[in-house]
């Protein structure tokens, strides 16, 4: 499925959900959950924010990017996704995220290891890779955003 048809079936479940929640006392405005450092947080979804379909992950049908025996590799946040959203370094590699979407992004592992403040736009957090392993990665104010980093060598 394309890029454009995911997005237009998301803005579909976003509307629908929307009715939904309404419906619930919510006061119209959809909410959705974020979790912080301090547990869970709720906030505002707005509906020109892309959603995944169902059962989707854009990380795990993305290919993985290769990027072995280079000192610096860049990621872009665009478009509510890390790009490229599966990456592999060899350790040593310094890894460089930066926000080119308008909203405010975070890259924290899955598990304890590395997390970053909300990055405004234009703004970025670099990681130096040390230790081989697979890191699973997301961003906090958006869950559905997920990326990994590789590391071998």
């Amino acid at each position: 499925m394309t890029r454009l048809m995911l997005v237009l079936a998301a803005v579909a479940v976003i509307g629908a959900g929307a009715a939904a929640i309404a419906g619930c006392g919510s006061g119209g405005q959809a909410t959705a959950a974020g979790s912080t450092a301090t547990g869970q947080s709720s906030m505002p979804m707005p509906s020109s924010m892309p959603m995944p379909a169902a059962g989707t992950s854009a990380a795990s049908k993305a290919p993985a990017t290769l990027e072995l025996h280079r000192s610096v590799v860049h990621v872009k946040i665009v478009n509510f996704a890390f790009e490229p959203s599966h990456l592999i370094v060899s350790p040593g590699t310094r890894v460089v995220w930066t926000n080119e979407d308008s909203d405010p992004h975070t890259v924290t592992a899955d598990s304890a290891g590395f997390s970053s403040q909300a990055l405004d736009t234009g703004s970025s957090y670099t990681l130096v890779a040390k230790r081989s392993g697979s890191f699973p990665y997301h961003c906090t104010i958006h869950p559905f955003m997920h990326g990994t980093l590789v590391v071998q060598g």
